[in-house]
């Protein structure tokens, strides 16, 4: 099937952009524009529990399907994504990001008009009766603007309005109650990123002969209207209540179908690289408790997405989805597995209990799952494009992928999101005072970023780029980053990270100290490896670990932190090594075992000349296991890659280690 897709990554939700509550005035710019969040949840030691519990079975998880994963250079630039819609969007609140506001319709029939230059730092709000207009104007708004009112207008005339962005989705034009916004014969820049549109409450939007610089994305709730013609890049649009929309003569389209709890949806949706006429409504064969409608004239660059409730019916046939984002709502004990990017589906049922998700014939490029309203559970061994957690519910990744055609990761409002033994190819965020947690995986592009009065916390991960807090947000990280010179009877440095950043000084945690401790296999105790420390670290050295006396073999490191609260709160980290013999001391059991092995460095056979040798191990330099052979003469190293291993030889006296280099011929 043909795919053809413009459009650019979708990083934020409509969940968290700027809408307004239907109340009295007062209440209004209470809600707009002072806003203060809920206070933040008790600390997360569930699930950093949790990721501890899971390290004692690291090893047995299997990456080898995330890796050979196909990477492709343009996915990340060429497909939409959407990670869910409002719910009850009246009850939501507007927390501007702007202390500075320029208010029109402050008194009866107030209304303001701008032409040539014009640049304004902060929200423009237009209520009541107020009236705005833009009209051959070249402006810049660093801020959001608000048109909220029974008669509240705002008009775009032959203008270019520039609305900066410094990061995706930071800026928002919104539309309620019953206001109006007419767009005509203009230019929005949002510096080439995808920014929010949100219309509720009777609004309605009219944009004809535009051009978008970045990407838009559009809720709709109640009986809001949207309607576009002639569009370079209409966006995608979040369809939900008795919504409608128009679209014509335009390029890029993505329309969500939100399906409500008891709504069905049995269909076959249009090939949507060339769309001369489509409509759908609640009068279509197959749809049942679906209020909203749309309709699209000579558009190209279609896009179907779907929202399934609890509870839904969605029995797609013949037809290539762009996106499936699943609703996990009120659900104590979920598990969602097993669901994978890029798949086509003969006759398929999704394993979840809650949903009715059935594909005939159907392609899905992207799966994406979103939380709600006290969800909790586990996702396991998926490729989805997209894991959002939001409300006051929480989840935990673990051996996923994913992989950014839906998104990002992310947790909103008082939720936890954990990233477990897992890979992401794209953001992990966190925003409102939810909290992130990302362990024993990491990045393979895209960053992690704290906003709002979030907390995140990175452990043990490896990252692609630095670590961002912002706003009122704070990162705990703590990575043991190697332990080089792994010798017995020496001094061994450990390397790594341990430190609590804040944005702001909302927040009065701060680090407090830092333990370094030893496991020897096979042992339950735990032994400080130097003095507890009263720094944080960046990347340096975090003690001398003096190895005098213990034997050569597996080792487990673990560091322990702890902030300066009452309660002390702690994470810790772990990373397993071998210490092997100190290549400047002379070890007479070498010759007692009589072990002759043969040449080093090597490629392709190892040969051993030894006796009593029971089995042989072979670990990376940093400690993995790799593979076990019972008592061989030779061992065929070929298909290793290059680089410093560690052999163990179980004998009747004891066990012997080796350092080995495979170097293979180029």
């Amino acid at each position: 099937m043909k795919t053809n897709y413009k459009i650019a990554s979708r990083i934020k939700t409509v969940i968290k952009t700027k809408v307004i509550r239907t109340f009295y005035l007062t209440s209004i710019l209470i809600f707009i524009f002072s806003f203060d969040s809920v206070s933040q949840i008790k600390f997360p030691i569930n699930e950093l529990t949790g990721i501890n519990k899971l390290t004692n079975v690291s090893k047995e998880i299997n990456f080898a399907n995330i890796h050979n994963i196909p990477q492709s250079s343009s996915i990340n630039a060429t497909i939409i994504r959407h990670q869910n819609i409002i719910d009850q969007l009246s009850q939501q609140t507007n927390n501007s990001k702007s202390t500075d506001t320029l208010y029109v319709g402050l008194t009866p029939g107030d209304s303001v008009h701008f032409s040539d230059a014009y640049s304004y730092d902060g929200t423009i709000a237009v209520f009541g009766d107020g009236k705005l207009v833009f009209e051959d104007c070249s402006g810049t708004i660093n801020g959001d603007i608000v048109v909220y009112g029974d008669d509240a207008k705002l008009w775009i005339i032959n203008s270019n309005l520039f609305f900066p962005q410094s990061f995706w989705y930071q800026r928002a034009l919104i539309a309620a109650g019953n206001a109006e916004i007419n767009i005509t014969g203009s230019t929005l820049n949002y510096n080439g990123l995808p920014h929010d549109l949100v219309i509720a409450h009777d609004a309605v939007v009219n944009q004809t002969d535009i051009t978008n610089i970045g990407f838009t994305t559009c809720g709709l709730s109640q009986n809001a209207t949207i309607n576009i013609d002639n569009s370079n890049q209409a966006g995608e649009f979040v369809m939900t209540g008795n919504a409608t929309g128009n679209f014509s003569n335009s390029e890029t389209v993505l329309v969500w179908h939100h399906i409500p709890e008891s709504a069905s949806l049995d269909y076959s949706f249009a090939d949507g690289e060339l769309i001369d006429n489509f409509s759908f409504s609640d009068s279509e064969i197959g749809v049942t408790d679906i209020d909203y409608s749309y309709s699209i004239t000579n558009c190209t660059d279609i896009n179907w997405g779907f929202m399934p409730e609890p509870g839904s019916n969605m029995r797609i046939t013949d037809t290539e989805i762009r996106t499936i984002g699943i609703w996990i709502k009120e659900q104590p004990n979920f598990t969602v597995s097993g669901l994978i990017n890029n798949s086509y589906y003969a006759d398929y049922s999704a394993p979840l209990s809650s949903h009715t998700i059935e594909l005939i014939n159907t392609e899905v490029q992207t799966w994406s799952i979103y939380l709600f309203n006290a969800a909790e559970g586990e996702v396991n061994n998926c490729i989805v494009g997209e894991i959002g957690s939001m409300s006051n519910s929480s989840c935990t990744a673990q051996n996923c992928l994913i992989d950014g055609s839906g998104g990002y990761l992310f947790a909103t409002d008082t939720s936890i999101m954990t990233s477990a033994f897992s890979y992401l190819n794209c953001n992990f965020q966190t925003s409102g005072n939810a909290y992130g947690i990302m362990a024993y995986g990491g990045q393979n592009m895209g960053r992690c970023i704290a906003f709002e009065k979030s907390i995140m916390f990175i452990l043990q991960a490896n990252l692609v780029e630095q670590s961002e807090f912002h706003d009122d947000a704070m990162m705990w990280y703590l990575k043991i980053d190697n332990a080089s010179n792994l010798y017995v009877e020496s001094l061994v440095p450990i390397i790594g990270s341990a430190w609590i950043e804040k944005a702001s000084d909302y927040y009065q945690n701060d680090f407090n100290w830092l333990v370094a401790e030893y496991q020897e296999q096979g042992s339950d105790e735990w032994i400080a490896c130097a003095d507890t420390v009263f720094s944080e670290i960046f990347s340096n050295e975090i003690c001398l670990w003096n190895t005098e006396g213990l034997s050569q073999g597996s080792y487990t490191l673990r560091l322990t932190m702890a902030d300066n609260t009452i309660d002390e709160n702690k994470v810790e980290v772990i990373k397993q090594i071998v210490l092997t013999e100190n290549p400047t001391i002379i070890d007479s059991n070498h010759n007692t075992n009589s072990i002759n092995i043969y040449p080093n460095p090597t490629k392709g056979i190892i040969n051993i000349d030894a006796d009593n040798i029971a089995y042989v191990s072979i670990f990376s330099i940093d400690g993995k296991f790799v593979k076990k052979f019972s008592n061989p003469s030779q061992i065929f190293i070929n298909n290793y890659k290059d680089g410093i291993y560690i052999f163990e030889f179980e004998t009747d006296c004891k066990d012997v280690f080796r350092k080995f280099v495979i170097k293979n011929d180029k």
